[in-house]
């Protein structure tokens, strides 16, 4: 207390006769902030990135079932993912990347204010993300007239993909030059603000690097028709790319927040339901090869039928990488000869037994779809608010090898040894899902390998099972999609009774609003664009079967 009225006393006698100067420079209030330092942007739009980019390849949007990673097991929005019954709006992330791409400039303009020359790389970095995700999602976007309140416009013209990517790709090569030219091994952001890479200068590049050479493989059916040496800039990328799994662009969620949480988690998601399930496709490819993974990703059933047993019992199954669940076995029921006596089911993607208690036989009509025991759940790690294993990838050591597998099989950018790169690959994504640490016993990933369906020496199309690889690898990754419209593989079927003739291959773009007459022009400018496939069906060009420019005059992938 006697310190307290020490102070207030001091104030007190403060000489009334001070300058108007002198009071107005004390009285600034050191919590007023009217200077930002860019690198608190750059925290912010770093958790940005990785968060849109990563979302949209789980469950939140449409993405991981078009692949036919999961189905829903129940009727709630089961049309929007089972049988692909897209709609404009319905998990867009449009809003989402140019609300985004405002704090992105934010962070330019700083950067460029205060010279550092880091975050304005990095600005440029980030922008090209934002919008190349738009560009593939959607087709043509607005891009060159984004951010120009302040020059009168309210409504930007949508850019082609050929001018975007024209663009964004130069600007992923200046980024890293700019980077390159920071002098010493880090780079100037204040300290803990780094989200990636902790300052580390090299593995900034190596990013920018291995995110160039991620487009440019996008580009190689158009890049005839592109300004920009797509080889070229290929080739000067690939020389400093990710060389292990410790350069991975992944963020980590802390699981104290709700904007720090997986979307799954008891924070975000108030009814754990489980009914989103493994698709039967996907999960019969991981049984016949074998494949470890599928431990890590799945739970085994919780009621599993026999044909050799006589009554029910309960066993204590523990799976190859230590972890233990209580499975019932149940006798084969007499009447039934298409039952799956497997311990991992997954669920036929757009069949609707599936949203009645597929497999369930006898017990069918006792069996809730969402909780059904009948059927392998996705494992306990997709539904907590943070886990090791799912996290908010950008790309990864794994991806970059596949990258050079492709190239090297398909003969693009002078790339070679495609079995070298695939291996690494491969092995790489186990090691990321924790496979060569916890596999009991200690895995032989060269007795894996060695199998018929997985060593590309034995493939009849070694461009084919690179991308199953990668597929498999890129679990719950939006870049499977984006790969299978560029390749046509792997072999996607549509759903059997699926409201749309053929898989999406593009978002459908939000309906003007507001109607404002410049605004419908470039939309309509940018629909017009658009090309209809064979499955398109409606007056419009503005459909999920519409070719953009990225797949047209590619015959890809239908």
């Amino acid at each position: 207390m006697k310190k307290i009225l020490k102070i207030i006393l001091t104030v007190a006698l403060i000489p009334i006769s001070m300058s108007c100067d002198d009071f107005e420079e004390i009285n600034v209030s050191p919590n007023d902030v009217s200077k930002v330092d860019p690198s608190f942007l750059f925290t912010t739009n770093t958790r940005n990135i990785a968060y849109t980019y990563s979302e949209q390849g789980y469950w939140n949007a449409q993405i991981a079932s078009t692949v036919q990673y999961f189905n829903v097991g129940d009727g709630y929005q089961s049309e929007q993912y089972n049988a692909l019954l897209w709609t404009p709006g319905f998990a867009s992330p449009w809003e989402s990347i140019y609300s985004n791409l405002v704090d992105v400039q934010a962070m330019s303009d700083l950067a460029v204010e205060e010279g550092n020359t880091f975050l304005e790389a990095v600005a440029l970095v980030y922008r090209a993300m934002f919008i190349d995700l738009a560009a593939k999602m959607y087709g043509d976007v607005p891009f060159s007239e984004i951010n120009k309140l302040d020059e009168g416009i309210v409504f930007p013209k949508y850019d082609t993909q050929k001018e975007i990517y024209e663009t964004i790709l130069i600007d992923l090569k200046t980024a890293k030059n700019m980077i390159e030219g920071i002098s010493g091994n880090e780079v100037p952001v204040l300290d803990g603000y780094d989200l990636l890479y902790d300052g580390d200068k090299s593995k900034w590049i190596k990013f920018v690097n291995s995110l160039r050479i991620r487009m440019c493989l996008l580009l190689n059916n158009k890049k005839a028709e592109l300004s920009v040496n797509v080889d070229a800039e290929f080739q000067d990328a690939a020389q400093n790319v990710f060389t292990s799994s410790d350069d991975n662009a992944v963020l980590n969620y802390l699981g104290n927040s709700g904007g720090t949480s997986f979307s799954r988690g008891p924070i975000n998601s108030s009814e754990l339901t489980y009914a989103d399930r493994m698709g039967l496709g996907f999960v019969n490819t991981l049984r016949d090869q074998n494949d470890p993974r599928l431990y890590r990703w799945l739970r085994p059933v919780e009621k599993k039928w026999d044909m050799d047993v006589a009554t029910a019992t309960t066993v204590e199954y523990t799976d190859p990488l230590g972890q233990s669940f209580p499975v019932e076995v149940l006798p084969y029921p007499n009447g039934y000869n298409d039952l799956d006596t497997s311990l991992y089911v997954g669920l036929p993607v757009g069949y609707q037994k599936s949203w009645t208690s597929y497999n369930a036989g006898p017990q069918a009509s006792s069996v809730e779809p969402k909780t059904t025991p009948f059927n392998s759940r996705l494992a306990e790690m997709y539904f907590q608010n943070a886990n090791e294993y799912v996290g908010m990838v950008i790309i990864t050591y794994s991806e970059v090898e596949f990258i050079l597998a492709e190239a090297a099989a398909i003969g693009a950018f002078g790339v070679n040894d495609a079995e070298s790169h695939y291996k690494n690959a491969i092995e790489a994504s186990m090691d990321d899902w924790g496979i060569l640490g916890d596999y009991v016993g200690g895995f032989d990933f060269d007795e894996y390998y060695s199998q018929e369906e997985v060593d590309l020496s034995q493939a009849t199309n070694e461009h084919e099972r690179i991308m199953i690889q990668k597929y498999v690898s890129m679990f719950f990754r939006p870049e499977s999609w984006f790969d299978w419209r560029r390749t046509g593989y792997p072999d996607l079927e549509p759903p059997v009774d699926a409201d749309q003739p053929a898989i999406p291959i593009r978002y459908l773009y939000d309906t003007p609003n507001p109607p404002d007459p410049a605004y419908v022009a470039y939309y309509n400018e940018a629909v017009d664009r658009l090309e209809k496939s064979n499955f398109v069906q409606r007056p419009s060009n503005d459909d999920t079967r519409s070719r953009m420019w990225l797949l047209q005059g590619t015959g890809l992938p239908y």
